[in-house]
Order: structure tokens, then C-alpha cells, then sequence
């Protein structure tokens, strides 16, 4: 799938080395799931087991009330009740992040069977778990293998072909990130990751539409786009191909929900949300609107965070802002240049891919009060520089958050 083979040379300065995973497209494997995955113990939940009958004694089946979330009591169940040294998830984002993860820490084989085209996780190094309420990213098992049957994932619920288009569409505000970076504080980059996926990314964000129709032939693009987004992470070794300030905004607004014991959205469609606003950011440097000049305070950081997770998180993602390498004095007109091509290229279409997906409604779920702190704080979990750092360095991210919906 991936035009880069075995190791090479990167632009960044290192070797890098693809990973052998077997990715088989396979109509009809439902009937047989045996005959892909040897001796294997599977994970599923309530509703994935319908999709593919598996062996009872081999089968760790986990349930919740409303659904599977990838914290540390599920991982350790699968843990402690798998039989063979290969774990196989059949399903889609939380539980592929809990077999991948279960994998490493019992030193087990790892693969998938991927049930809706909705994350990139799929082939990707990395899980998100759930740690003591806080989103946590770890170093996973890469899969040996991951078959996907078309069958399966062109019928997948609505919720998570939207999630799909918005997980993809996000990979646009992950590159202008990588790159902002890359120019103002030297982070090194890799544009492989980016040549690899652009042309089943721009495919998939042209017929977003087709997604939701279940043209099997868009979704087939959405598929392959997932997977090599994920590869790309193992690849590098972390998520930043594919992760930036849309996934800072989407993985705070999930702990908000899971700090109070509450299920969040599907993870792209949380995404698609970040990703919006995201774009809105950009547009505040591309067509230099006028934002008022006031700086965040500390006090005033301190005092949201504590209140969407408590005075002990807030201490910790203090801590995590003010390690964050920051540059000196930032031009803009560089920044415009440097990100131009990209930005005319994809902006437009991203945004048409999140009309698409009704991100309008996604966001009027919350109130805009909560939307403003919500973005005031994103950037401080992550020791990742992005356009919210920008804008924070400029004193514009408090007026930003405020008229996000009016930009």
C-alpha cells in the first residue's frame, strides 16, 4: 500500500523502516475468520460479535452500558483471560486500542479486523487509553496483520462513517501543524508521511458525500487512507503525521466527558469538531483578521483546567505547557508563505468535508461558553507546538475563542 518499502532515508534526518504488516482486502471473511487469524483469542463487544462468529472458548466478549471505552480495567480483562499468543480485535477504534495495548503489556502477537473505515489506529504504533479518567498516549503492538472485509465496513453505522471523514480530515490540520512547527521551532519533519497519503486524502475529501452514501468505492479510499495514516505513525513513531491541535481539542473535550463518567462522542466526530475550529485559527493568520490583543493568563488557564478536570490534572498540564518549546519572535508573512500551497490546496475542502458530516450540529451540542474554554485550555495537554500556540504567543487566543463561530 505504501510506496516506501523496507528502510529508507528520511527528510528528517533519520532511517526509517516500514513495518512488515500483511493487509489483506478480503470479500466475505466474516464467513471464515479462522482461516485469517491462527489459534487466535479474539476481542469484541456486543455488537461486533453479531458480525463474525468466532470460537466461544477463544473469545473475550467486553460490555459497558452505552459503550466499550479503552480504559485500563478492559485491558487488564483481556490481559488476564487471553489464551494464545495471538490477540485479535473485531472491531473499531476502542477496541483495537485495547487489544493492541493488552498485546504489549502480556508480550502477545497483535491483529485486527477492522468493522467501521472510522480511525486510523488500525496499523498505527500508538493506543489511547483511558488512564485514571485522563487520555493517555501509549506505545502499542503494531498489528502482523489486518483484514478488512468491504462487506463489513460499507455497513458499518452511520455515526462512524461521519467519524471517518472527520478523522481523515483532520490529517490537513496535522500537516499545517507539522510544518508550522517545523518553521518556527525546527521540529523536524517528514514528508513522506504527507506523499503517501495525499492523493487517497484528497479523493476521500472531494466525495465526503459519497461516504454517507456508502459508495463502496469512496469508502474503499477512506479505508485505505485510514490505514496508511496509521502507518505512517508507526512508521515516524509518534502521531504527529496525524495529530494536531484537532486532536488536542478533541481528546480534551473526551476526558471533559469521561472526567464526569460520561461516554463522549465517537472519537472523529470530536475530531471533525477540532478540526473545524482548527481551520478557523488558520484563517485568522491567512487573512489577518483584526483579533483583540489580550494575553491568558495563567490564573485564568489554571482556573478552567481545574474546572473541566480537577486541580491535581490542571497541575499536571501547567506543568506540560510550560515545557512546550516556544520560538522567539514569530513573522507571520513567513508563516503565510511557508503553508500557502497546502493551506489554498486543502482548506476548502475540508470544510465542505465537515458540512458533509454536520459538524454545525456536533458543535451545537454545547453551549458557547463551554466551546471558548474548551479552546483556552487544549493546548496545554500536549507538549506539541501548534496554531493555538500561536495564537496564545500573539495574546489572540482569548479573543479568537470567543468569536470562533463569527470567523
Amino acid at each position: 500500500m505504501l510506496k516506501a518499502k523496507g528502510q529508507f532515508q528520511c527528510t528528517c534526518g533519520k532511517t526509517h523502516t516500514v513495518p512488515p504488516i500483511e493487509i489483506v482486502f478480503e470479500e466475505n471473511a466474516t464467513r471464515n475468520i479462522e482461516a485469517f487469524f491462527e489459534n487466535a483469542t479474539y476481542v469484541v463487544d456486543e455488537n461486533t460479535a453479531k458480525l463474525v462468529e468466532t470460537p466461544e472458548r477463544r473469545t473475550i466478549r467486553l460490555e459497558a452500558e452505552g459503550r466499550v471505552l479503552a480504559t485500563m480495567e478492559n485491558i487488564e480483562k483481556v490481559a488476564s483471560q487471553v489464551l494464545t499468543d495471538h490477540i485479535v480485535s473485531i472491531g473499531s477504534g476502542s477496541l483495537t486500542d485495547i487489544a493492541k495495548y493488552a498485546a504489549r503489556l502480556t508480550n502477545k502477537n497483535f491483529s485486527c479486523f477492522p468493522t467501521a473505515p472510522s480511525v486510523d489506529g488500525y496499523t498505527s504504533s500508538v493506543a489511547a487509553i483511558l488512564i485514571k479518567n485522563e487520555k493517555t498516549t501509549v506505545q502499542a503492538v503494531v498489528p502482523q496483520k489486518v483484514v478488512v472485509d468491504m462487506n463489513v465496513v460499507s455497513e458499518a453505522p452511520f455515526d462512524l462513517l461521519r467519524a471517518g471523514v472527520g478523522d481523515i480530515a483532520a490529517k490537513v490540520t496535522a500537516r499545517l501543524d507539522w510544518m508550522l512547527s517545523n518553521l518556527l521551532t525546527e521540529e523536524p519533519i517528514c514528508e513522506f508521511a504527507w506523499e503517501e497519503l495525499r492523493d487517497l486524502l484528497n479523493d476521500v475529501l472531494e466525495n465526503s458525500e459519497k461516504v454517507l452514501n456508502r459508495d463502496r468505492s469512496v469508502i474503499l479510499s477512506l479505508m485505505k487512507a485510514l490505514l496508511v495514516s496509521g502507518l505512517n505513525i508507526t512508521i515516524v513513531g509518534n502521531s504527529r503525521p496525524a495529530s494536531g491541535a484537532e486532536h488536542m481539542i478533541s481528546h480534551s473535550l473526551e476526558m471533559y466527558h469521561e472526567n464526569r463518567n460520561e461516554i463522549p462522542m465517537f472519537h472523529g466526530l470530536s475530531v471533525a469538531m477540532g478540526t473545524y475550529i482548527t481551520l478557523k485559527a488558520y484563517r485568522v493568520i491567512f487573512e489577518e483578521l483584526k483579533l483583540k490583543e489580550k494575553c491568558l493568563t495563567n490564573e485564568e488557564r489554571f482556573s478552567i483546567l481545574s474546572e473541566f478536570f480537577g486541580e491535581e490534572k490542571a497541575g499536571k498540564f501547567m506543568r506540560v505547557h510550560e515545557r512546550k518549546k516556544l520560538p522567539g519572535r514569530v513573522q507571520l508573512s513567513r508563516v503565510r508563505e511557508a503553508l500557502k500551497h497546502t493551506h489554498e490546496q486543502f482548506s476548502e475542502k475540508v470544510e465542505n468535508a465537515l458540512k458533509t458530516v454536520r459538524v454545525d450540529e456536533l458543535l451545537a451540542r454545547y453551549e458557547p461558553e463551554f466551546i471558548e474554554k474548551l479552546i483556552l485550555i487544549s493546548n496545554t495537554i500536549r507538549e506539541r507546538y501548534t496554531i493555538l500556540d500561536l495564537l496564545d504567543s500573539l495574546c489572540l487566543l482569548k479573543d479568537f475563542s470567543h468569536r470562533v463561530f463569527e470567523i
